[in-house]
C-alpha cells in the first residue's frame, strides 16, 4: 500500500511539473517586457530603444600642460596637485607619498600613472579620470571609481 501511494505521488508530481512548464512557456511568449536572445542580432528589430550619446569633450592636450593644484582638505592654506609636462611625464606637488610618473590623454580621459612611496606595496597604479571641464585656469576631473556627482576641482598654478 505504501509503495502504491508513493508511486501515485511520483506520477502526480511529474504530471504537474510538465503542466507548469507549458504554462510558463505560454506566459513567456506573451510577455512583451522580455527580450529574447538572438544569435544574429543584426536583424533584431527593437522598437523601444534609447540611443546613448557619449558625454565627451574634445580636449586639447596642450591646455593640460602645467601645474594643477587644489586646497588640501582641512588645511585651507596648503595646496596639493600635479604637474603635467609636454613629454608625457608627471610630477606630484606637495604629495610626498603619492608620486606621479606619467600621463596620457585619450579623448576626454586623463590617465595618471603613480605609485606610493614609504609603503610596503609600491605597485604602479593608473588613476583614470574623466575631464568634465577645462579652461585656461581650471580643471574639473571625475575619477571613474568615485561616487556619482563627485568631482575634483583644480586651478592652474604658475
Amino acid at each position: 500500500m505504501v509503495r502504491f501511494s508513493l508511486m501515485c505521488l511520483l506520477i502526480l508530481a511529474v504530471a504537474c511539473k510538465e503542466s507548469k512548464k507549458e504554462v510558463e512557456k505560454e506566459e513567456l511568449q506573451d510577455d512583451s517586457s522580455l527580450v529574447s536572445i538572438i544569435a544574429d542580432s543584426s536583424n533584431a528589430g527593437i522598437t523601444d530603444s534609447i540611443a546613448a550619446v557619449a558625454d565627451t569633450l574634445h580636449i586639447d592636450a596642450a591646455k593640460l600642460i602645467g601645474k594643477w593644484i587644489q586646497p588640501v582638505a582641512g588645511l585651507d592654506k596648503e595646496t596639493q596637485g600635479f604637474q603635467l609636462r609636454k613629454n608625457g611625464t608627471a610630477r606630484s606637488i606637495n604629495m610626498y607619498t603619492l608620486v606621479y610618473e606619467k600621463w596620457l590623454l585619450t579623448h576626454d580621459t586623463l590617465l595618471l600613472w603613480n605609485h606610493s612611496e614609504g609603503v610596503k606595496d609600491t605597485s604602479t597604479i593608473v588613476d583614470t579620470t574623466i575631464i568634465k571641464e577645462l579652461s585656461d585656469t581650471s580643471l574639473v576631473l571625475f575619477p571613474v571609481k568615485a561616487a556619482e556627482g563627485y568631482v575634483e576641482k583644480y586651478h592652474r598654478s604658475n
